[in-house]
């Protein structure tokens, strides 16, 4: 019998922002290639940040933040907590900066990648209350999205149609001026950006904004009904869709949506993005940047009008997600690093 290449004790606590960690690092377990061995925690400040201890020797830390928020605090108080308190031998973060590593104490800097929710698999410390919800939602409610429910080869549907489903921020919910701002800019740039493709494209593009009591206040003109956003509707709409568009998510994180385009074998079309991604992955190549409605316009028109690019990018988006952002490969990526140090 071989022997594992890795013996993995890691920290959990069920946040989204982890499922890609957890699923990973449990498919490594199922296939032999990893010893697994898990213990609960309660995260500092909410905030999903997790370490693994692999061979008794080395300290890895996995930090799905949007941007650089591990406090609730500035830019620079920040910064002195993540030098004060990461102290590792791997980090690996998914909004991603490399002059990051400048600020790390000890410990070697990489990108995460992609990242999105999902019902991960295998056995992990819940307790009683998180078992229950659990096996309601598989047994009697069945409303399960496991990894393999996002996934989809790179096939392009004869009708060429756009989609872009999306949520507002609510900026009465947060404290500072600051972030109340970047919220509302947020909301600002999504209405204009479903407005404009409406008028543009008619339907051949499923567009809206989420429906809650805040959009309802300030987007009742182009808010969609429930059935569109819910999940297992908006999973299938994704692969009828050819063209997916995102925008940038809170404190310029790279949204779930993006992941799951990719997932989906998509062609992107995405507000410029702020973090890095491991691998090769490139500005028209595996999705189109716009900063403003002329440029998304724009970019739409040109997949509509060039089937090849469309086609292509559907591929280089299939090939990618399956060596980086698959949760098995994400994960041996970053054990990997291990071994060639």
């Amino acid at each position: 019998m071989l022997k594992p290449l890795f013996n993995c004790e890691i920290e959990f606590c069920p946040s989204p922002h982890l499922t890609q960690i957890y699923d990973g690092f449990a498919r490594l377990n199922k296939k032999g290639l990893i010893t697994l061995k898990s213990k609960r925690i309660k995260l500092e400040h909410s905030k999903p940040v997790i370490k693994v201890i692999v061979n008794n020797k080395y300290t890895l830390i996995y930090d799905t933040l949007d941007g650089l928020n591990w406090t609730d605090g500035s830019l620079e108080e920040n910064l002195n907590y993540f030098t004060s308190n990461l102290e590792c031998d791997f980090y690996f973060k998914r909004s991603f900066k490399p002059e990051l590593q400048d600020h790390l104490r000890k410990g070697k800097l990489y990108p995460l990648g992609l990242n999105y929710p999902f019902d991960y698999e295998g056995t992990y410390p819940l307790t009683l209350p998180e078992r229950v919800k659990a096996f309601v939602k598989q047994n009697i409610k069945k409303d399960t999205f496991k990894l393999r429910t996002y996934e989809y080869p790179p096939f392009k549907n004869p009708d060429n149609k756009i989609l872009f489903l999306c949520g507002l921020w609510n900026p009465d919910q947060v404290n500072s001026d600051e972030l109340k701002d970047q919220r509302r800019q947020i909301n600002t740039d999504r209405m204009n950006f479903v407005r404009a493709c409406k008028s543009e494209f008619g339907a051949q593009f499923t567009g809206g904004i989420q429906i809650d009591e805040y959009s309802q206040r300030i987007a009742k003109d182009i808010l969609v009904p429930f059935k569109i956003t819910k999940k297992q509707n908006f999973l299938n709409a994704i692969k009828t869709h050819n063209i997916c568009i995102a925008t940038t998510g809170l404190h310029n994180s790279t949204g779930w949506k993006f992941a799951e385009y990719t997932a989906a074998s998509r062609a992107i079309i995405s507000e410029p993005l702020h973090y890095g991604l491991p691998g090769d992955f490139k500005k028209d190549k595996n999705y189109l940047s716009f900063s403003n409605t002329e440029e998304l316009i724009a970019n739409i028109h040109s997949l509509l009008n060039d089937k090849v690019k469309m086609q292509d990018m559907m591929f280089e988006n299939y090939k990618y997600y399956n060596n980086y952002v698959d949760s098995e490969k994400m994960i041996l990526n970053t054990l990997l690093k291990i071994h060639n140090s």
